[in-house]
């Protein structure tokens, strides 16, 4: 398979001139789109480490143990953390931090020197728009009972927004990064709550073409309108706009030190609760292609809400040669995870109090799954420091162990380290220094690579699979799939729950459609062609799809994404090859039997209406599922039992005779659920089998599957 990451925009372009000649594609399309747009920034993401630094983050809780590490691995015999600041050689832990006060931000202490400038000698680097609008959704997420966006609202904000579409762009902000954003929204949510993909597609498309405040008024959606964090975000992006865009900027050394080199509070030291907040203008050099432009001023409040990282020049080299130390408050974690940053992370008590486990144990499972590629290197980049400040020692209790048994798999995913005393710290230092190199780095980046080409290539797989899978592996991988299934028959429930989408989505779904299909009024319309023929205009207004095509869409699309997500193959005992393949199965199942029909049949039952529509749409739906279309065939038309001998599946058992008394109980007793589960998996081996082959007259043709076989090489 060739490198792909350079083939994702042909793929893009495929998508989007094929989709107009085949409908199943076209169902698909936004979906696929939307997640080759994630692809894409996390391309640029994966390439932009090419040129970072090589980095050590400490991360925790434990301020003093984090301090007694950079102290160790800054190299200084003395306790000081030198820093040059200007032509003022400082030590950081005296003239800006002498308190060890938790940073507002991230601190990077680098041995690379930022441009020189006469009086601007603090390097910062800034959020972007979406990286704030992403700080800003956490914010609100993580406190009680927030407002979720729904589908339909966020449809109707499109439909009002479109108007203002501009012409060009609007700096700051490109589809990518907006679907990137939607992804990590989606993070925050239970699946039930995701937005539907065609909604997420069309915003990612919209945003970047909006000014600030209309794109503040789409965003508003994501933290539920909260008319501060609203105004917020709008003032700070237009700071952002102002400088523009930039991701670095030089500020003056007064932000962190006053002329007598005094720590000054504020910026990077909040200051404290009875402090009036710091309303003064400060002066920065935005930063262009690494050269300094022309300054300009902003307000230092906004200033120090846009600013990320701090970064600090070491007056000397540290320990780690050509190793950048970052300390990364606990808010951080989730902004330097999208990096892919850093190389290894050192973790100095993940949590405080027991509430937190749960929390911190995803952030740090999530950060292993987005920077370390499974099986790149032998050394886990997640390491707990054990320092003489550690919880376990000072207070006598470590909570980490709930941290650490949900990251899982100790000594692959995670390790410990002692930083208890000199030897100690000689042989960490040891440790990083063969974890933290250019061919580690170098490796993880092809590793990252190779793993994104195996999303984009499991995004096409169905197209790929019609001309390179022989019937005999079509039988064999159905097989695996049912003997896999089989082994985790316990789960089956939640399995067949997991396979339908939820009545919220539904309902989401109808009110799109209402939205969608809603009579225009009569009267003055710009957009009518007074010379056009009457019949064409009336055909124009029947355009678009039925609710239940509408149904059966969402539905393809909640499969498709389903058999992507990995934390689902893993609660079922699958991995993500099988479960796309059970996926796979159902939706050629789906047009084979023409499960679309059924759907409008349904719906033409009688009244309708938004209860009557959904429980119509969930019970066709669902009784699929829990019979793979069985349930209107004959008995005698249906694949044999395989655990009930001599009886179809899903038929029900002997029942005794009430005309005759029960002398005795019958040979074999009754196990209803085992019954159910393996005949459902024996009609699926059925189904599956007879998919063989199977070429949906609307699906794509041999000379666009022949194009695309080409782009993934």
């Amino acid at each position: 398979m060739k490198q792909l990451t350079t083939s994702l925009s042909p793929l893009v372009t495929w998508v989007q001139m094929t989709r107009t000649f085949s409908p199943l594609l076209d169902n698909e399309a936004d979906s696929l789109l939307a997640r080759l747009q994630q692809l894409s920034e996390r391309q640029r993401r994966i390439s932009a480490l090419e040129d970072a630094p090589l980095t050590l983050g400490i991360y925790g809780h434990a301020l003093d143990g984090k301090n007694h590490l950079l102290n160790t691995l800054q190299g200084s015999p003395n306790g000081r953390i030198d820093i040059q600041l200007g032509d003022k050689r400082l030590d950081y832990l005296t003239h800006i931090n002498p308190g060890h006060t938790p940073a507002t931000m991230a601190v990077r202490f680098s041995a690379q020197h930022a441009p020189e400038v006469d009086n601007y000698p603090l390097l910062l680097t800034l959020f972007s728009e979406a990286e704030l609008a992403q700080q800003f959704i956490n914010r609100y997420h993580a406190s009680d009972a927030p407002r979720l966006a729904t589908s339909s609202a966020v449809a109707l904000r499109l439909t009002e927004l479109e108007s203002r579409r501009q012409p060009v762009q609007t700096p700051g902000l490109t589809s990518e990064e907006t679907a990137d954003l939607l992804h990590g929204y989606h993070r925050l949510q239970r699946r039930q709550n995701h937005l539907d993909e065609h909604v997420g597609y069309q915003m990612a498309q919209l945003a970047p073409y909006l000014c600030v405040e209309d794109r503040a008024a789409l965003f508003a959606l994501l933290w539920g309108e909260d008319s501060a964090l609203t105004e917020t975000w709008q003032r700070l992006a237009l700071a952002l706009l102002h400088l523009g865009s930039v991701e670095q900027v030089l500020a003056p050394a007064s932000l962190v030190v006053d002329s007598f080199l005094l720590p000054t509070e504020g910026f990077l030291i909040p200051a404290g609760p009875e402090d009036v907040p710091e309303q003064a203008d400060v002066m920065v050099c935005p930063l262009v292609d690494n050269l300094p432009g022309s300054h300009l001023s902003l307000p230092q409040n906004d200033l120090a809400q846009l600013c990320a990282e701090v970064i600090f020049t070491l007056s000397q080299p540290s320990a780690l040669a050509n190793v950048d130390l970052l300390d990364i408050p606990p808010q951080l974690l989730t902004w330097y995870t999208t990096r892919l940053q850093p190389d290894t992370l050192l973790v100095c008590n993940a949590v405080n109090e027991r509430g937190e486990v749960q929390a911190a144990g995803k952030a740090l499972a999530w950060w292993v799954d987005s920077t370390q590629s499974p099986g790149h290197s032998a050394l886990p980049g997640l390491v707990w420091a054990i320092t003489p400040f550690d919880a376990r020692f000072t207070l006598g209790t470590s909570l980490d162990d709930g941290v650490q048994r949900l990251v899982g798999y100790p000594g692959k995913r995670w390790g410990t380290l002692q930083a208890l005393d000199s030897r100690n710290m000689h042989r960490l230092l040891e440790w990083l220094t063969d974890a933290l190199n250019t061919t580690r780095r170098e490796q993880r980046i092809a590793a990252l690579r190779n793993d994104l080409d195996t999303q984009t290539v499991a995004l096409f797989q169905r197209f790929i699979d019609a001309q390179q899978v022989t019937p005999q592996q079509a039988r064999q991988q159905a097989e695996d799939l049912v003997r896999a299934l089989q082994a985790r028959a316990t789960q089956h429930g939640n399995l067949l729950a997991s396979l339908v989408p939820s009545r919220d989505a539904l309902q989401q779904r109808w009110l799109r459609h209402q939205q969608q299909h809603q009579p225009k009024p009569e009267g003055f319309a710009l957009e009518i062609d007074l010379f056009a023929d009457g019949t064409e205009h009336e055909a124009s207004q029947s355009e678009g799809i039925s609710y239940a095509r509408a149904v059966h869409q969402l539905w393809v699309n909640h499969l498709r994404l389903l058999g992507h997500r990995r934390e689902a193959a893993h609660q079922f005992g699958l991995d993500s090859v099988q479960l796309q393949a059970l996926c796979d199965v159902l939706i050629v199942a789906s047009y084979r039997l023409d499960v679309p029909l059924m759907l409008e049949r349904s719906m033409q039952n009688g009244d309708s209406g938004l209860e009557l529509d959904i429980s119509r749409a969930s019970t066709v739906l669902g009784d699929f599922i829990a019979w793979l279309g069985y349930a209107s065939v004959p008995v005698s038309g249906r694949p044999a039992s395989r655990v009930n001998k001599g009886l179809a599946v899903f038929a029900p058992p002997a029942q005794a005779d009430i005309s005759r008394r029960l002398t005795q109980l019958g040979e074999q007793p009754t196990r209803g659920n085992a019954s159910y589960v393996y005949d459902w998996l024996v009609a699926l081996y059925t189904r599956a089998t007879e998919n063989i082959g199977y070429q949906n007259p609307l699906d794509i043709n041999d000379k666009q599957r022949q194009t695309l076989l080409k782009l993934l090489g």
